[in-house]
């Protein structure tokens, strides 16, 4: 099989990342990818939200920012996590959490919202993507293995694999879910779990690139940015491949519909008086989901050397 990835250039975008970025997916805007590409990207992500009892108004959190009021609406990567917050809404305001309950809605989404704020500069409004502590602290303990001397993650981990003599990303077949020509892929797993079970998998394939195979580490934060920056053809070959205990989550809320999620907008929550935290809009509709494409690996997965960092 002939790999796609040409001359290893992801992998020394990806390679290094995860310290000194802010966890926001709204960089600087600069002339790059078109930010419907980035966002059909990213859809079948699922990120969490919460929302009210009438399913129309999302739960936000009113901070002090500068000594001003700053409405925050919150996002978070773990349904675990957002179950979490939702008990600590209803336990500290039970009158606004009644009936209040947890949103899924697509990456996409939330990420037009990102980028709709930062283009209007309000200074009242802002949104903050939570990830999951457990893949932070992997993230982080792969940084130490690798020898970099840092206490702290920064960003949305994403966990990727190389192999072979000079640790090239390995790629794989990934089949259109419309019946179309299946493409060649680079896997970026937002659960260092899924990472483990896809190495598990290459090394049961070709023992011999296995022997060499080891999970790395990026950041959602990172790759956004250097989307935004260039519109290189090989960044759209990155493949996100959701949680799949988010899946899960969102199957058992939903069933399993056998389609893709469907998402509305996430509009800009509007911010209220109300005591904190305060409500403003959020989606509507309800997203169906569905397991998102799982990679089918070839009988080897590909690699290619990557240049030297510039």
């Amino acid at each position: 099989m002939k790999s796609l990835i040409r001359g290893g250039l992801i992998v020394s975008l990806l390679c290094g990342a995860g310290i000194g970025f802010t966890p926001t997916l709204a960089p600087a805007i600069a002339q790059g990818m078109p930010a419907k590409d980035i966002a059909e990207q990213l859809k079948t992500v699922p990120v969490f939200t919460l929302i009210d009892s009438t399913g129309k108004q999302s739960l936000t959190l009113t901070i002090k920012d500068g000594g001003k009021d700053k409405e925050i609406s919150f996002f978070f990567f773990s349904p675990q996590d957002a179950q979490t917050a939702l008990q600590r809404v209803q336990a500290q305001n039970p009158a606004l959490a009644k009936g209040a309950q947890i949103r899924a809605i697509g990456l996409d989404k939330a990420y037009e919202l990102a980028k709709s704020v930062q283009q209007s500069k309000d200074q009242k409004f802002d949104v903050s993507f939570q990830p999951e502590g457990a893949q932070v602290d992997a993230a982080l303990k792969i940084l130490q293995a690798s020898g970099q001397k840092t206490d702290k993650f920064t960003g949305i981990p994403l966990f990727f694999i190389t192999g072979g003599p000079q640790q090239a990303q390995l790629t794989v077949q990934v089949s259109d879910p419309k019946g179309g020509k299946s493409e060649e892929m680079a896997p970026m797993f937002f659960s260092r779990q899924d990472a483990d079970a896809f190495l598990a998998e290459v090394k049961k394939q070709d023992p011999k690139i296995g022997e060499s195979a080891k999970i790395q580490v990026s950041s959602l934060d990172r790759l956004v940015a250097i989307m935004e920056q260039k519109n290189d053809p090989q960044l759209r070959q990155l493949y996100f491949v959701p949680s799949s205990a988010a899946l899960r989550f969102i199957q058992q809320q939903q069933g399993n519909t056998g389609n893709r999620p469907q998402t509305q907008p996430a509009p800009r929550p509007q911010t209220s008086p109300a005591p904190q935290p305060q409500t403003s809009p959020a989606p509507v509709p309800r997203p169906q989901a569905s397991p998102a494409p799982q990679p089918q690996t070839s009988p080897r997965p590909q690699t290619s050397p990557p240049p030297k960092p510039q």
